[in-house]
């Protein structure tokens, strides 16, 4: 079981994506709504890895997905405005489109954690 940080400034998108990866049998950190909210989190535990909403509010995830690369810690981005959305440098990076289907984030989970 494997500790999954959900960063979504959106209460029930976040709900639903903390149930998916309950189903699939693993953890959660959070949701953090804002960059300081994960930060925070980030602080305090090391996640297995995480996925981050690309747009918090008026802010984007890009300070969060910088730490985690940092930390070594692998992380996905989550979108509904597709690949182009992904913050510049993080093009590479695993996504997941919005609204989320259980099947692509039980995938992109099975691909971060092994």
């Amino acid at each position: 079981m494997a500790r999954i940080l959900i960063v979504e400034d959106e209460a029930l998108i976040a709900e639903l994506l903390a149930m998916y990866i309950e189903e699939i049998g693993h953890e959660t950190i959070g949701p953090a709504g804002t960059v300081a909210q994960a930060l925070s989190l980030l602080n305090g535990e090391r996640p297995a890895c995480a996925i981050l909403d690309c747009a918090l509010g008026r802010e984007e995830s890009t300070p969060i997905a910088e730490t985690l690369t940092k930390a070594g810690i692998p992380f996905a981005f989550a979108t509904g405005r597709g690949a182009d959305a992904l913050p510049e440098g993080f093009k590479q990076r695993p996504m997941i489109s919005k609204p989320y289907v259980f099947e692509d984030v039980e995938r992109v989970l099975s691909a971060m954690i092994g």
